[in-house]
């Protein structure tokens, strides 16, 4: 069976272009989503300015403290504010917000976990936003999945929740503490499978030191799920020639769910 149109031209979003008569990858099945133009944008509205009350306001609340332990026991609605005030590990010190991630409620097809989150994702509290984001969002769709919409299938995360300050790989016992919410939010999500985007979120659910050359094009296993690495999308902004090769990624993923199934 071949492309459609649509496909097709999710595929040249990535910088991919199929020759008339190409085929579909074995274990592929056609996209069902809309395409990439209609996902809306999340933007970062800045709140109007606060008037001055009358009285002094009482003070706020100091956020609760989370540790790692806690995680385990917390339901979908309160993870997200027990991630914001997590203190496990001294990343908390410098974030602006924590990202928990974005995607489907409930139950999720593939859980995309990403390299740490960047100065903007830090700012914004979002996960892989700004050009990348949509690169991501056009990749999933190429494959049948999405963050967004009216049914998202996908959740994306990354693997610390805080930026490590200037940029810098997260520390082992930075990830270890951000493990515990990942745990949770796996338990909660129940994905089928595991995407990792970027060689530090690689290296972390492979638990192996290789290059992400070494570590793509294998199916991995972290608590029991497969694991597919590919290109953090940033990369592929910077390198297009490699945009085919994060599709045979992709397609390694939808076989990897596809055998699951039988």
């Amino acid at each position: 069976m071949s492309w459609d149109e649509r496909q097709r031209a999710m595929l040249a979003e990535m910088g991919l272009r199929l020759p008339a008569t190409a085929a579909r990858p074995a274990g592929v099945e056609e996209a069902t989503a809309e395409p990439a133009e209609a996902l809306p944008v999340a933007r970062t509205v800045a709140a109007p300015p606060a008037r001055a009350a009358a009285t002094d306001p009482a003070p706020a609340a100091p956020a609760r403290e989370v540790r790692p332990g806690a995680f385990a026991a917390l339901a979908a609605d309160e993870l997200p504010s027990a991630v914001a005030a997590c203190r496990a590990c001294g990343l908390c010190e410098q974030r602006r917000q924590a990202v928990f991630g974005e995607g489907a409620v409930g139950s999720a097809q593939w859980l995309v976990v990403t390299d740490p989150p960047d100065d903007a994702d830090d700012a914004s509290g979002q996960a892989l936003g700004g050009e990348a984001g949509r690169l991501l969002d056009r990749m999933l769709l190429a494959a049948g999945q999405s963050r967004r919409g009216e049914t998202p299938t996908a959740f994306v995360t990354p693997i610390v929740k805080c930026r490590p300050p200037r940029g810098r790989a997260p520390q082992p016992a930075e990830l270890d503490a951000c493990e515990a919410i990942l745990a949770r939010q796996v338990e909660l999500l129940q994905p089928r499978l595991v995407l990792a985007l970027g060689l530090q979120a690689a290296r972390r659910l492979t638990g192996l030191a290789e290059p992400l050359g070494k570590l793509r094009g294998r199916v991995h296993r972290w608590r029991d799920l497969p694991v597919v690495v590919t290109y953090h999308p940033a990369y592929l902004l910077r390198s297009p020639a490699d945009k085919a090769g994060a599709w045979d990624d992709l397609c390694l993923a939808l076989k990897t769910v596809k055998t699951l199934e039988t």
